[in-house]
Formats: structure tokens, sequence, C-alpha cells
């Protein structure tokens, strides 16, 4: 199943393109916001006091809001483990990332890649050489590439493969940081 045909996906992202709550906020703030939001409630409890904070910056009614939003994303999540689905809604609000240089590899180009470099016996003997195997990417984005190679350790190993996974990423863009280590947190991929 892709994006498209998921409706938990559609609901999300007509959530952030029209949104009767957050009515005179660009989407982009409002993806902005809902990241931030969503990213200090995950983190609650190593800082209560950012949680707080952050929550203390919307209404009532918005706070509602975020909530219903954080729901579609689970079950987008649900519906399509291992996605880019926040990396797609980003590309898809149309923020004018790509004036300043900034592209998001599309997830099918992402798990290709993935399965070039990904091999059986060299994941198994680095387990039992290390007890795990890590991979990094530089220019992490939303994380599709640590997604998309989760995704393939997944099939082949299950929970058990994805548990020696330490994927680590960086970015210079904030937002990416927060839309990659919500989507490792949510497919259970930073336990380490």
């Amino acid at each position: 199943m892709n994006e498209d045909n998921s409706a938990s996906f559609k609901e999300l992202l007509k959530g952030f393109e029209s949104n009767r709550v957050f009515a005179h906020t660009h989407p982009y703030d409002l993806y902005r916001q809902w990241l931030e939001a969503v990213w200090a409630l995950l983190n609650m409890p190593s800082s209560p006091q950012g949680f707080k904070d952050t929550l203390a910056r919307h209404t009532f009614e918005q706070g509602q809001e975020l909530g219903r939003l954080f729901n579609l994303y689970l079950l987008a999540v649900e519906e399509l483990p291992f996605r880019d689905v926040l990396g797609t809604i980003f590309m898809r609000l149309d923020i004018k990332s790509a004036q300043s240089g900034q592209f998001f590899s599309p997830y099918p180009i992402a798990e290709m890649m993935a399965r070039m470099q990904y091999d059986r016996d060299s994941f198994q003997a680095a387990v039992r050489e290390r007890g795990t195997v890590s991979v990094c990417d530089p220019a992490v984005g939303s994380g599709v590439m640590l997604l998309a190679f989760a995704k393939v350790v997944h099939e082949a190993f299950g929970r058990e493969g994805t548990d020696r996974l330490r994927l680590y990423g960086s970015d210079i863009d904030p937002r990416c940081v927060n839309m990659c280590r919500i989507q490792l947190r949510m497919n259970g991929l930073d336990g380490f």
C-alpha cells in the first residue's frame, strides 16, 4: 500500500492543507508547530517542562486539533509501517524546499537503495561480531533511507533484526530532525 491509498494519510494531509481550527495559519507553520508538539509529547519523560511549554503556546481547541492530527498520524503509521509519512506530507505541502536546494528521496528509490546495500550474510556476520549494525545518513531529511533499510531488515528478520539496528542521522534543518526522530520512534526504531 502507498500513501495515496491510505485513508488516514489522506485525512492527515487534508488536516494540514485546510484546517478549520488553524484557519489563519499557513499549512507550513501548522506542520512545524505540530512536529514540535508531537516531539514534545514523545519526549515528555525526558523533558516534562518542554511538553508543558509547548502545550502552553496553544489554546485548548488547538491542542485538541493537534491531538486529532497525531491520532491520524498513528493510524497512517499502522497502515504504512516503515514508510516516510512525514516526509511525503512535507513535500506535498509545497513548502518551497526545492527552491532552497532541499530534495527528499522518494520512498521507492530509498527502498531500492536499501535493497542494493543490504546483504543477509553481511548483516548476520556484523551482528555476530559486534551485536549490532549501524546505519548513518548524514543528510537524513525525514529519515526515509533509515526507514527503508529498517523495512528491508524487518522483512528478513522481523523485530529481532530491527532491534539490532543502530540508526543515526543528522541534518541542518531542525524540522527534518524532528520528522526523522518522530518517524523512528513511531516505528520502534530508536530503542537503544
